[in-house]
């Protein structure tokens, strides 16, 4: 029988909403810049998304533990400090906001990529080694020696581990 019909992928699937409203769960986040772009190579910018980062947690009440800001990446660990606050909703208006503070720094059009990597960090998981990974990201891309010495990246809040 054929196909009457193209494939298309499914659309970004995720696990149930009330995952991501958790506070006892720690979600990590990739997103990527659009069409993989190196917007992040500029310090006034990239000191922006960080601040906006740290803003943002406050504003939306979730919690960033760790971040590392590469040039067309950004990593992070985050969990909603209170239930019924959706981690997807942090990043969704955290994507938006960092796309027209970027315009003010000389960038144009879209910043980011309409998908994102997300993974709920199960109970059953290392967290510091999770961690570990996201710090040592320019350290495997060849950008920096030492993980300390990458000036985008750090941690904002301690880790529930």
């Amino acid at each position: 029988m054929a196909w009457t019909t193209p494939y298309r992928p499914p659309r970004n699937q995720r696990l149930a909403r009330e995952l991501y409203q958790d506070p006892s769960r720690v979600c990590y986040i990739t997103i990527r810049a659009y069409r993989n772009l190196r917007p992040f190579v500029l310090a006034p910018l990239n000191k922006r998304m960080v601040e906006l980062l740290r803003e943002h947690q406050e504003r939306q009440r979730c919690r960033v533990f760790l971040y590392c800001l590469m040039p067309d990446h950004l990593h992070f660990l985050v969990s909603p400090c209170e239930d019924g606050v959706s981690v997807l909703d942090f990043v969704d208006r955290f994507k938006g906001r960092t796309t027209n503070e970027s315009w003010e720094f000389g960038w144009k059009g879209k910043l980011w990529q309409a998908r994102y990597y997300d993974h709920v960090v199960r109970k059953d998981e290392d967290l510091g080694a999770i961690a570990l990974y996201v710090l040592q990201n320019p350290v495997r891309k060849g950008l920096v020696k030492s993980a300390e010495d990458w000036p985008w990246s750090g941690e904002m809040n301690e880790l529930p581990i």
